[in-house]
């Protein structure tokens, strides 16, 4: 499994990269088949106009790829680790949806 993490208007700290990894290898420990996951960092510079101050700017989004399908979620918040723990649990959610479905709906393989 292939691990990418990216920032963008933000330096990515061996902290950060360290929590988003444990996250993310907790979350896929019971699925085999991902491919690759991609995390994007980002950080919106914008200001409120009343109190100068930035809120909820710190965006987390992650793509998660399966062989077929595809899981992409974005969280925002006013601290990174707070946008990573609720980018890993809508995550974690569309991974448990996508398992469940594969055990009560398994993919028949058709010979051509």
């Amino acid at each position: 499994m292939q691990l990418t993490i990216r920032g963008h208007h933000l330096t990515i700290t061996p902290a950060i990269e360290e929590n988003i990894r444990t996250k993310f290898d907790q979350m896929t420990k019971h699925l085999d088949q991902v491919n690759s996951m991609q995390v994007k960092l980002s950080r919106d510079h914008q200001l409120d106009k009343r109190s100068r101050k930035g809120s909820a700017n710190h965006i987390a989004e992650a793509i998660v790829r399966l062989p077929g399908v595809e899981f992409f979620a974005q969280a925002c918040a006013d601290d990174m680790y707070t946008s990573i723990q609720k980018l890993t649990e809508k995550m974690k959610k569309q991974l448990e949806k996508h398992r469940k479905m594969q055990t009560i709906f398994p993919q028949v393989i058709v010979p051509v």
